[in-house]
């Protein structure tokens, strides 16, 4: 097939990204592969097959289940570390989102159980917070965490919960299955979640989520800062600013508009 990059899109590559976001929800069994991607199972098995030589799936010999494999985390660990440039191509939004609040904004994404931090603009302040590029947590700690899980698809979400160990990074950290459940109940309605010193004694952080087409959550945008700096008022600030960049981002994502 000759490749047309104004054409329509080369299916085997699309097929193979298809059955990625496939395994990306749980480990499937080729019939189960097939069905989801709409594929027979011969085409299923040899895109599978051509995957796993390089390294992006795997299958468990006992179960014959597949699943993500090392060059998919691969990938991850680049965008994590910073070598793979921000995967949102918004850096600009970014760096006014820092100078109109001048506090810390950062990105996490979702890594198994814990949220990981992609990428970070500090605030220009000396007293400041920082999350750290590449530094991993609790997926139920503080408001970047809880962003990902509100606006997860429920399925996902309570197979997560079911087994997450709500362990405690602060006194405040939220170790309660039904108060962590009924605080995403209000987060995936009020559309911006917030945490007070959750996640690190003394800092205040308010995000919002960068969604796909479907309103799933891609990645959690945040404002973060001291409590001494970040009052009510400010607080407020912050949630508009970070409410208007993360949609500008998700319009972005969703091929809908483009961030000025």
């Amino acid at each position: 097939m000759t490749e047309n990059p104004d054409g329509p899109t080369v299916r085997a590559v699309s097929r193979a990204i298809d059955i990625l976001y496939a395994l990306g929800h749980n480990p499937l069994t080729l019939g189960e592969v097939a069905e989801v991607v709409a594929l027979s199972k011969p085409t299923t098995y040899r895109m599978l097959s051509t995957l796993r030589a390089k390294g992006m799936v795997v299958q468990d010999q006992a179960s014959g289940h597949y699943g993500l494999g090392p060059g998919c985390f691969h990938l991850m660990s680049s965008i994590s570390n910073g070598n793979a440039g921000f995967i949102f191509e918004a850096t600009d939004a970014l760096e006014r989102l820092r100078d109109v609040t001048a506090e810390t904004v950062a990105v996490h994404v979702r890594a198994g159980r814990s949220r990981i931090c992609v990428k970070e603009l500090p605030s220009p302040h000396l007293i400041r917070y920082i999350a750290g590029v590449g530094v991993s947590e609790g997926i139920h700690t503080g408001s970047a965490g809880k962003t990902l899980l509100a606006f997860m698809p429920e399925a996902e979400r309570e197979r997560l919960l079911k087994d997450l160990p709500l362990d405690a990074t602060t006194p405040n950290t939220i170790t309660d299955l039904e108060t962590l459940r009924a605080e995403l109940t209000r987060i995936a309605a009020d559309g911006v979640a917030y945490s007070h010193g959750e996640r690190a004694v003394g800092a205040v952080g308010v995000t919002a989520p960068i969604t796909d087409a479907n309103g799933v959550a891609l990645a959690a945008l945040s404002v973060i800062g001291p409590e001494g700096r970040l009052g009510e008022e400010q607080i407020a600030e912050a949630e508009r600013h970070v409410r208007d960049v993360a949609a500008r981002i998700s319009a972005t994502v969703a091929g809908v508009s483009e961030v000025d």
